[in-house]
C-alpha cells in the first residue's frame, strides 16, 4: 500500500501476519528460555545444541561444521555455546579426523543427564504455550507455513 506522500506500508492483514509471527516466535522463545534457565541453568539455545547431539546425531557427536549448519545460530554463537557447555562438562571437543583437521563435538554422559532433566520442562512449555492453543489441523498448517517461509529464506 502507498500513502499520498509516497511512503509504502503493508496492508493491515499482512502487517498483522508478519508482526504476529515475529512476536509469537519471540515470546515463545523468551518464555521457554526463562523456564530452562530457572529450572535447569541452561539457555534455550544451549538446550537446542544438546538436543541435536543427544537425539539427532549418530552416536552423540557431530562435526562442528555440521552442528553449525543444523542449529539456527551463527557460527560464532555455536562456537561460544559449545565452549560454554564444554566448560560445564556437558560436551567435549576432539579432532574430527586422523590428520587433525576439523573438530568433533560430542555430548558427555553429564550432558545427556542435563538434557534428560531439561526436556520435560521444555516439552511441557511447548504444550502449554503453543500446542494447547491449536487444533491438530492448525498445527499441521503452522508446520506447512513455517516450512515454506524457512525454505524461501534459506533457498
Amino acid at each position: 500500500m502507498r500513502r499520498p506522500d509516497g511512503l509504502k506500508y503493508l496492508s493491515p492483514v499482512r502487517a498483522k501476519a508478519f508482526l504476529g509471527l515475529v512476536r509469537a516466535g519471540d515470546s515463545l522463545a523468551r518464555e521457554l528460555n526463562a523456564e530452562l534457565e530457572l529450572d535447569h541453568g541452561i539457555s534455550l539455545r544451549a538446550f537446542e545444541v544438546l538436543l541435536f547431539l543427544a537425539v539427532f546425531a549418530p552416536e552423540g557427536h557431530l562435526r562442528m561444521a555440521e552442528l553449525t549448519e543444523r542449529a539456527p545460530l551463527s557460527q560464532s554463537r555455536v562456537s561460544r555455546l559449545v565452549a560454554e557447555l564444554e566448560t560445564r562438562g556437558l560436551l567435549e571437543r576432539s579432532s574430527a579426523e586422523v590428520d587433525g583437521r576439523g573438530v568433533k563435538v560430542s555430548i558427555t554422559p553429564k550432558g545427556i543427564e542435563k538434557f534428560k532433566a531439561a526436556q520435560e520442562t521444555h516439552l511441557a512449555g511447548l504444550r502449554r504455550l503453543l500446542f494447547s492453543h491449536l487444533s491438530r489441523a492448525e498445527i499441521d498448517q503452522l508446520a506447512s507455513i513455517t516450512e515454506k517461509i524457512i525454505d524461501a529464506c534459506e533457498g
